[in-house]
């Protein structure tokens, strides 16, 4: 029978796509101490008096939460910067997660500055998600690590297209982070592309260009849980991903599922590891269009050359994920 890996006891507090959840539950099957705390009410809005009433008790009871668990543990793992400004208030060691916006916009929003700057100053150690945080981080920071979105790819759905009408899903959400003008412009000409086919694309009802995206042509579909959504991605018979240059969650969900994915990425962040999306000589709307429509005439034969499964295991899977972690978190005692 294995013995359970030492390490020290590490409380994830909140959870950015899915980065946290995958890496507490590889660690606890290796008998690692991880656990995991989600903010108090992600995602809710508070608008009006009573609901900022109820918004502050709901952060004091939470903080007070943190506060017993913190006690107990030897290391917070905190992801997302401002959450710095809930979690300064436990005096733990802690290690700084930075996941995209936080540092990449927020960080230069006068309302956050501070916050994040101290958090990244006052980390014991600093990982960012995504290969472009990197000049977002790295001034602050120099000894900050890359760990990439960690997908478990055993957890994922198997790729079964649906027969009877093909289908291109746009996987983001329609929003400025995402690309959003070579996005619009990529739906338009898929749209235009199969126009007189049996193709459908959609994308998700998401987003505030989502009704931009409609106008294009591309059909909304309702936002749905995250295992819903795995189905959808997996239900597909292409996947077009953001065009911000960087693979985020979705992307690698996409692939490591073995749908084909088109989408542009930023070759020059992704020198040790080329994600097998399109040729890095392709970074216009018209390539991925193209790349798409060409898909459809074979989803089977373009999955099968990207290799997509393989990739994401060899360069984003959570048993190398929780490795490095594991490494920092030991480096610190």
């Amino acid at each position: 029978m294995n013995r359970p890996e030492q390490g020290p006891r590490v409380l994830h507090v909140n959870d950015c796509a899915f980065t946290a959840a995958n890496l507490v539950h590889e660690a606890n099957g290796r008998g690692l101490p991880w656990t995991m705390m989600p903010l108090a009410a992600s995602g809710q809005t508070w608008a009006g008096p009573v609901a900022q009433v109820r918004r502050a008790g709901l952060g004091a009871a939470w903080l007070s939460r943190l506060a017993a668990r913190a006690a107990r543990i030897d290391l917070l793992h905190v992801h997302f910067a401002t959450v710095y400004q809930h979690t300064r208030l436990v005096p733990r060691r802690f290690v700084l997660h930075c996941h995209g916006s936080d540092v990449r916009t927020l960080q230069y929003d006068a309302r956050y500055t501070a916050t994040i700057q101290r958090a990244l100053a006052n980390a014991a150690a600093v990982f960012y998600s995504t290969p472009d945080l990197a000049e977002h981080t790295l001034p602050h920071r120099p000894d900050a690590v890359y760990l990439p979105v960690p997908i478990d790819t055993a957890a994922l759905p198997e790729w079964a297209p649906t027969t009877d009408t093909p289908q291109v899903l746009f996987s983001s959400r329609w929003d400025d982070s995402k690309g959003l003008s070579a996005q619009l412009a990529i739906a338009a000409g898929l749209v235009k592309a199969t126009k007189g086919t049996d193709v459908e694309v959609v994308g998700l009802d998401w987003g505030p260009a989502a009704a931009a995206a409609r106008e294009t042509g591309v059909r909304l579909l309702p936002r749905r849980n995250h295992t819903e959504y795995l189905r959808l991605l997996a239900s597909a018979h292409a996947v077009v991903g953001q065009s911000s240059g960087i693979l985020a969650a979705s992307e690698l969900e996409a692939l490591g599922i073995g749908v084909p994915l088109l989408m542009t990425a930023d070759y020059a962040l992704y020198r040790d590891a080329t994600p097998p999306v399109l040729d890095a000589a392709t970074t216009s709307p018209d390539d991925v269009v193209q790349a798409a429509v060409h898909a459809l005439t074979d989803p089977a034969a373009t999955a099968q050359s990207q290799h997509g499964p393989a990739w994401v295991r060899e360069h984003h899977g959570v048993v190398p994920a929780v490795d490095r972690a594991l490494e920092v978190y030991r480096s610190l005692s």
